[in-house]
């Protein structure tokens, strides 16, 4: 069996959406049928705050890393079979920035997710904002990244930081690969979002910046009040569900996810 790809959900800042980029994108992938693992490797616990009251306070990606758990006995199945997820796991706060520290080298990281690799198509990192020692280790670690902006002002310095920051990473060892940039918020009848865009589009290389944008949307906020991804928010999703299908379909060539069905013409006529 082929080995999938492990793709950090990295930033320099905080607020930018990377959960919500990271649940939703990883449901749209397991929808069109990639085994999809999502891990929460943020001390705040995003993923399961997002999704369910319970989640905090099982085993996690912590309990795997310390040896206390197994990854087969802490990941969490979902009603779609192909969807799996690794809260983070139980970690007094007061003992997390230390946690963090201890995985900036990435050793016990990777050990992981070369397991998970073989038990999926796709793994999903959701990271702490800033480089701090966890996420430091999953951008080791991981074989790719993907960079959400926030299209607002200083979004585009944030970001430049990140690049270069993971730049000095390969030069003293393997690092993840540059995926694309996606952006998130974007309010298309905003002057100033729309100006950061357009920002976007000349400071980075044109085959960076991935065509899908996320906008700011109030089912984001009904989907997390909720606990579900927005696609599960009614039996008729909102518009805004069919943007992140959109980001997988554009995100599997990056992905190296290619199905033999991939290019076949389907016909319209009998």
């Amino acid at each position: 069996m082929k080995s999938g790809s492990a793709v950090a959900i990295a930033s320099q800042k905080g607020g930018v959406g990377k959960t919500t980029l990271t649940l939703n994108l990883g449901y749209a992938l397991a929808h069109r049928g990639w085994r999809t693992l999502v891990v929460d490797a943020d001390p705040q616990g995003g993923i399961a705050l997002s999704l369910q009251a319970s989640l905090p306070q099982r085993p996690g990606l912590v309990q795997v890393l310390d040896g206390g758990s197994a990854l087969d006995s802490a990941r969490v199945t979902t009603r779609l079979q192909s969807f799996h997820l690794l809260p983070f796991g139980i970690l007094p706060l007061l003992e997390a920035d230390a946690w963090s520290r201890g995985l900036a080298d990435g050793r016990r990281l990777g050990a992981v997710l070369d397991e998970a690799r073989q038990q999926y198509d796709v793994v999903l990192l959701d990271t702490a904002p800033g480089l701090v020692g966890a996420t430091i280790g999953v951008l080791r670690c991981a074989d790719v990244f993907l960079l959400p902006m926030q299209a607002e002002p200083l979004a585009g310095r944030a970001a430049r930081a990140l690049l270069g920051a993971v730049a000095g990473l390969r030069q003293s060892g393997p690092a993840a690969r540059f995926a694309g940039l996606v952006l998130t918020m974007l309010q298309s009848r905003d002057r100033t979002s729309l100006d950061i865009a357009r920002e976007s589009w000349r400071l980075f290389p044109a085959e960076t910046v991935l065509d899908t944008t996320i906008p700011r949307d109030a089912s984001f906020l009904e989907a997390s009040a909720a606990g579900v991804p927005v696609a599960l928010l009614s039996r008729r999703p909102p518009p805004i569900a069919a943007v992140f299908d959109q980001l997988a379909a554009e995100l599997e060539p990056r992905l190296g996810l290619i199905s033999e069905e991939d290019g076949d013409v389907i016909p319209l006529l009998d």
